[in-house]
């Protein structure tokens, strides 16, 4: 099969894949499916977030590295952390889940399912990216990821160079993923983060250190 047969194959996938959803895809999903699957994959933000510790050190060193692994950390903090839950809660197989998130994300996907995933992670994970925006910024955030993803095509199929301010705007708006909406999600799942990245659903370890804490380990050891 050639490369434009197996483009068309995607296509003609995701659009009967969002026409069997469309209807009822937002209605059938459930907190309990999201929450679920953040429990189940505790680790799943490492990756991101240790790509973008990555790109803060490069940022001083060459401008396009660090805009490269910014905007890989974007990307993959994108689908890993928000978007994949979501497809999984609709999508039953893992490999399947992972297919229609990269489809969806891609230029040609995001105008057919990606619309879908957006509305369903704007009602169950109380993220818009149509509208939200960063600190000091009026452009909304996902015109902002589409801008770097474009970016990011260019110095990696044409050896664009990028600039500091490209530069600076990669990080941003991954550190905004990463360190701002991942775990913005993650609390309203009713569970919360250890060292940045890690998922816990333990309630009582919130409270280490305070005295609520010493109330709750005295307790236990009583």
């Amino acid at each position: 099969m050639s490369m434009a047969e197996d483009e068309y194959a995607y296509d003609e996938y995701m659009t009967q894949l969002y026409e069997e959803h469309k209807n009822q895809a937002i209605e059938e999903f459930t907190f309990e499916r999201l929450q679920s699957y953040y429990r189940d994959n505790r680790l799943l933000a490492k990756p991101a977030f240790t790509t973008l510790c990555e790109a803060k050190s490069l940022m001083d060193l060459n401008a396009t590295a660090g805009f490269v692994f910014a905007a890989i950390a974007m990307e993959v903090g994108l689908k890993e952390t928000l978007l994949k839950p979501i497809v999984s809660g609709l999508v039953h197989m893992p490999s399947v889940a992972s297919l229609v998130t990269d489809l969806a994300v891609s230029n040609r996907g995001m105008d057919k399912y990606g619309k879908l995933l957006l509305q369903a992670l704007r009602e169950h994970g109380g993220v818009d990216l149509d509208t939200y925006t960063r600190p000091n910024s009026n452009t909304p955030v996902w015109q902002e990821m589409m801008e770097v993803q474009h970016k990011r095509n260019l110095i990696v199929h044409k050896a664009n160079s990028a600039s500091q301010i490209d530069a600076d705007l990669a990080l941003a708006v991954a550190g905004t993923v990463v360190e701002g909406l991942f775990p913005t999600v993650v609390k309203k799942m009713g569970l919360h983060l250890h060292d940045g990245f890690r998922i816990c659903d333990d309630w009582k370890c919130e409270y280490e250190g305070t005295p609520a804490g010493e109330i709750l380990k005295e307790l236990k050891n009583a």
